[in-house]
């Protein structure tokens, strides 16, 4: 309806919408609204920095921290990532609800134990149906738990609110080849106007 109305908000500003956050100063919640809008470019490296930024700024920040080990794991540093999301953890007590089920969601998909993935980003799914970092992530955990039908659920809601994110609509063109549905893959890989 937004787009409908000639409302031209980028995908990060509508990401960065859906969330709340406990951000200690304005200067924080700005620094993080750019680690987002890099990160949404799939800009990772300028991302993980502007997370960083939001430390220097506010080092009990936990979802600064949280950033930082998103980012880290997206470019390959697998001991950064879990150094930062340990880091995120000892913030919980300061973060929102939303925020502590993301961030022990994260904890979770990074240590492998994908049932608690899927239960944690579930209950965040229940409570803000419109968050597609969550959608997105119970779905890749659920894949890792060899349930298909369930990922593609996840995903094809993920590309319902936001359907032109290339990495989305690629997400379900990928799960539904892994649950046997290669036309439905076929049309989505197709669907892509700017594959990358």
């Amino acid at each position: 309806v937004r787009k409908a109305l000639g409302d031209e908000t980028s995908d990060a500003d509508q990401m960065l919408a859906m969330r709340s956050i406990s951000a200690t100063s304005l200067e924080v919640g700005q620094s993080y609204a750019a680690a987002l809008e890099a990160q949404s470019a799939s800009k990772y490296e300028e991302a993980r920095q502007k997370y960083l930024k939001t430390l220097e700024l506010d080092s009990t920040f936990g979802l600064g921290y949280q950033g930082v080990a998103v980012m880290s794991r997206n470019l390959g540093r697998q001991q950064d990532a879990e150094k930062y999301i340990n880091e995120a953890l000892k913030y919980l007590d300061g973060m929102t609800e939303r925020e502590k089920l993301s961030t022990r969601a994260f904890y979770y998909r990074m240590t492998g134990d994908y049932q608690q993935c899927v239960n944690e980003y579930g209950q965040l799914t229940a409570r803000y149906a419109a968050d597609v970092i969550a959608h997105n992530n119970r779905a890749l955990c659920s894949t890792k738990l060899r349930q298909m039908k369930e990922a593609v659920e996840e995903i094809r809601q993920v590309v319902q609110i936001l359907p032109k994110r290339l990495v989305f609509r690629a997400n379900l063109a990928v799960y539904s080849d892994y649950a046997g549905d290669f036309q439905t893959a076929e049309q989505e890989v197709q669907a892509l106007q700017e594959p990358n």
